[in-house]
């Protein structure tokens, strides 16, 4: 029962998200439910928790000049809203949520990307490391459709090593925030949202193929 409200009220804030103007209080509330929804599957149901729902695909390979690559990509999902006359058992999904964590040689990434019913990118969460420079950025993208609302930028420096608690230790400060991209992070934003689209659209191929 929990897990279905829970599940109703992700659903009801993408539709909010969907037939209205995004806000950053109505992503962040997207999020939350989300993330909240997450934590309640659990993976030895039906001895607790509720039923997992997200697909998972991992990928190794070795690439040059970076060595070997591993990328962990979990997407999740929701189930359309059905009328009722036209039951289907199997519904239609759609990715609510993605993460994907990867590595280039020692330097480990993690990303985040929300997306509302239409497929379009509400959240972009980033963090990417420097380890010549010792410091780990975070970027944060919020949009409204294909507008961008705010870009914050949070970087931890002085870095020996890049481990949760170090980072942790060390503290994120921020850098920028605003409605425009500084042209120094213009290009690793123009790539956060050409890869929403690209997960995106491997999410469906995954689905068509599953159902």
């Amino acid at each position: 029962m929990r897990r279905t409200i829970i599940m109703n009220l992700l659903l009801v804030g993408c539709l909010q998200v969907v037939l209205a103007q995004n806000t950053i209080e109505s992503i962040r509330k997207v999020y939350q439910a989300q993330k909240t929804v997450i934590a309640e599957m659990a993976e030895d149901y039906p001895y607790d928790g509720y039923p997992p729902a997200y697909y998972n695909l991992s990928v190794v390979m070795n690439l040059p000049a970076t060595g070997l690559h591993h990328e962990n990509i979990r997407m999740y999902f929701g189930e359309v809203e059905q009328d009722e006359e036209e039951y289907d058992p199997y519904p239609k999904h759609f990715l609510s949520f993605l993460t994907t964590k990867y590595n280039f040689a020692a330097r480990e990434f993690y990303e985040e990307y929300l997306y509302d019913l239409n497929g379009k990118v509400m959240f972009i969460y980033a963090q990417t490391p420097d380890i010549e420079m010792g410091s780990m950025h975070e970027l944060r993208l919020y949009f409204d459709g294909e507008k961008l609302l705010r870009l914050n930028v949070k970087e931890c420096k002085d870095l020996t090593s890049f481990d949760d608690t170090a980072v942790k230790k060390a503290g994120f400060k921020d850098v920028y925030t605003g409605t425009a991209i500084p042209e120094a992070y213009q290009e690793p934003c123009r790539m956060y949202r050409q890869k929403a689209k690209q997960y995106l659209g491997m999410f469906k191929s995954i689905d068509n193929t599953v159902y």
